[in-house]
């Protein structure tokens, strides 16, 4: 009976307030400036939900930090990214757990079905931010895999009007805050049943993000707040992946050799336009990492990642108006996830400091 649970949350003084200014700004022309003391006072923004120049004013704001985070990176790296396009962000630490690999895959995906005349419903930038360890060789594959398939995509004329792939250099906080407020999709993908809870994704949502995630970790608690019409939920749940491992009955090369849309994904790893900026053996170990091992459970869920991924691409450029009421709602229902509300929570229950 002393064993308990709280949900922990995020210092939306540094997450919103301080990263974010203009969005920060126009909530306080809405709401008043309690939510800078009471993060729960952010669900008063509900009453704004069909205010099309609140909506309007939100899709500025974000498209100005989308600006913002272009400038500096151009800057920092050289990079040009294209401000109208969707902005998706994976930015976590790079493990296979957290799968990078499975995002990975998708963008093989997309630049092959872009290749075959298939173009997709908004232009997308994928943006990944992230450190491993030093000795951590199957990440430093991941990474050099996204690195070489960024080469690939930006000297193709025909891929690059569509599709983008940034790797934000020597990724920390200070990075982070660039470009949680510019971030349209949050990826949060983690294998169901790996993730103790999480924080991005909570920094993300408050900032006007819509999370594309598994039913994992905080994912369960914001699909919770904000309702099914307001995130991408998609793949295994905790049970099916829990169930694979205690029955050992998971061959990540049944699934390779069944599946020939996930096949052409992973054989191009090795492809000549792969190796011409890529170095053989790095892309070779993640190629057979994935069809000889796949621990976390990447290709069971490529398909269901693929058929979400672009729902919500096509979502984003079908109604930007139905897009900004949702990420109204995901800042409104993001004040329980502050570290305020978590605190007081072990106080109330444990601590007792107050009494």
């Amino acid at each position: 009976n002393k064993f308990n649970n709280k949900t922990n949350g995020i210092t939306f003084r540094r997450w919103l307030l301080k990263c974010n200014p203009a969005l920060t700004s126009e909530i306080e022309s809405l709401i008043g400036s309690g939510f800078k003391k009471d993060a729960s006072e952010l669900k008063k923004l509900l009453n704004y939900t069909d205010d099309a120049e609140v909506l309007k004013k939100l899709s500025c704001i974000k498209k100005s930090n989308k600006e913002a985070l272009a400038s500096w990176l151009e800057d920092k790296q050289g990079i040009k990214l294209n401000t109208n396009a969707m902005f998706s962000i994976q930015s976590k630490r790079l493990h296979e757990y957290k799968r990078q690999q499975l995002n990975l895959l998708f963008l093989i995906h997309e630049y092959l079905e872009i290749k075959a005349g298939h173009t997709p419903a908004t232009p997308l930038v994928s943006i990944f931010g992230a450190k491993a360890a030093p000795a951590y060789i199957i990440a430093k594959d991941i990474i050099h895999s996204l690195l070489t398939l960024s080469q690939v995509i930006s000297e193709d004329p025909e891929v690059s009007r569509y599709l983008q792939l940034a790797f934000v250099e020597n990724y920390n906080v200070s990075a982070a805050e660039k470009m949680i407020p510019a971030c349209d999709l949050s990826e949060q993908i983690s294998l169901a049943s790996k993730e103790a809870s999480g924080t991005g994704n909570m920094k993300f949502m408050l900032n006007g993000a819509l999370t594309l995630g598994t039913m994992d970790g905080a994912n369960v608690e914001i699909a919770e707040a904000v309702g099914n019409d307001n995130i991408y939920i998609f793949g295994q749940s905790s049970k099916q992946v829990i169930h694979r491992y205690a029955a050992g009955d998971y061959c990540a090369k049944d699934w390779y050799e069944a599946d020939p849309n996930l096949r052409r994904a992973i054989d191009f790893l090795t492809s000549e336009e792969m190796l011409k900026y890529g170095d053989e053996e790095h892309l070779k170990r993640l190629q057979n990492e994935l069809i000889n091992k796949d621990w976390f459970q990447t290709l069971p869920d490529f398909n269901a990642y693929i058929v979400r991924k672009e729902q919500a691409m096509s979502d984003y450029a079908v109604n930007p108006e139905a897009w900004s009421r949702r990420t109204l709602i995901n800042i409104a229902e993001a004040g329980f996830f502050s570290s305020d509300r978590t605190i007081k929570e072990y106080d109330d229950d444990i601590w007792h400091l107050g009494k």
